[in-house]
């Protein structure tokens, strides 16, 4: 399931303009999803996927979007956005927060 949204997730910054430059980027102990550029930005991106229409978004808690956040600081990511993927059988939504706190 998580591969699905990272890999919707990787389909949908495309078709926005931002270039996905790495996927599942090991930083010490911890990963980053997706690193990309949007423009001449670089961009660290958390991807959470849920079953259901419930906003996916939430599944990043505090503690989650601040320990990714530094993370992504550590490689040198400008800025930190998360995704969100509800999967359902009618099909899935994505909710994109760009610049994250």
């Amino acid at each position: 399931m998580g591969r699905l949204g990272e890999s919707l997730a990787c389909w949908f910054l495309t078709t926005h303009g931002v270039r996905v430059l790495a996927t599942n980027v090991r930083v010490g102990r911890g990963e980053i999803d997706i690193l990309a550029r949007d423009g001449g930005t670089r961009v660290a991106v958390e991807v959470r996927t849920t079953r259901g229409r419930d906003d996916p978004v939430d599944a990043a808690d505090p503690a989650k979007r601040e320990r990714a956040s530094g993370l992504a600081h550590r490689i040198g990511a400008r800025r930190f956005d998360v995704i969100g993927i509800g999967i359902d059988p009618a099909g899935f939504d994505v909710h994109w927060v760009p610049g994250s706190p």
